[in-house]
């Protein structure tokens, strides 16, 4: 029996490197997709939204004028300390939808009152996150934006009186599945532990 020439080790390295960059290259955009995280802090905000509007005495406005920023604040320093940065172009355009996201919801704060301000920050959390799926290249966050722009055409078709609390349920399930199925893309070897 012949020993294997260098060259066909030397093959078998070469084709055992390029898939191992390969691998490693699916995986290291994978796990760069930032998606998970603004999913995250949405779903807690929307849930924690019921019961802090009791404890306010119905008064969902003074959470959300806390909260939005918070929101933003912390959503801020996650994507500004971390260590794979998006693309300048996605980057700007990503930040920029925050930003409008946040100075929209404040304004419907302090300006809108009645049916339609019922409506107007879910309708502010399907557009930005439609947003960030396109920017993030992220089927569950556009899933997310779609389920959420969904729920508010049936929810305002049907004339249902708690228009806050279908929208919390539907939002904040919503996000906490498209960030479960994000973690879960970004790590496929422990979606399975």
């Amino acid at each position: 029996m012949n020993p294997p020439s260098h060259s066909e080790r030397d093959a078998d390295q070469a084709r055992d490197l390029i898939t191992d960059i390969d691998q490693w290259s699916r995986q290291g955009r994978r796990l760069s997709s930032p998606a998970w995280f603004p999913l995250l802090v949405v779903s807690v905000a929307v849930f924690a939204a019921l019961p802090a509007a009791l404890l306010l005495g119905g008064n969902a406005t003074g959470y959300w004028a806390v909260v939005a920023p918070l929101s933003a604040v912390v959503t801020g320093w996650y994507f500004a300390t971390r260590r794979v940065q998006l693309p300048m172009m996605r980057g700007t355009i990503v930040f920029a939808t925050g930003v409008v996201m946040l100075l929209v919801v404040a304004g419907f704060l302090l300006w809108f009152a009645g049916d339609s301000a019922d409506f107007l920050p879910w309708l502010v959390i399907a557009c930005g996150f439609g947003i960030f799926a396109l920017m993030w290249r992220s089927a569950p966050t556009g899933f997310f934006a779609a389920a959420t722009a969904v729920a508010i055409v049936v929810v305002a078709l049907g004339g249902w009186g708690n228009v806050g609390v279908i929208m919390t349920l539907v939002v904040g399930t919503g996000a906490v599945a498209a960030a479960m199925v994000e973690l879960a893309q970004a790590d496929p070897g422990r979606a399975h532990a």
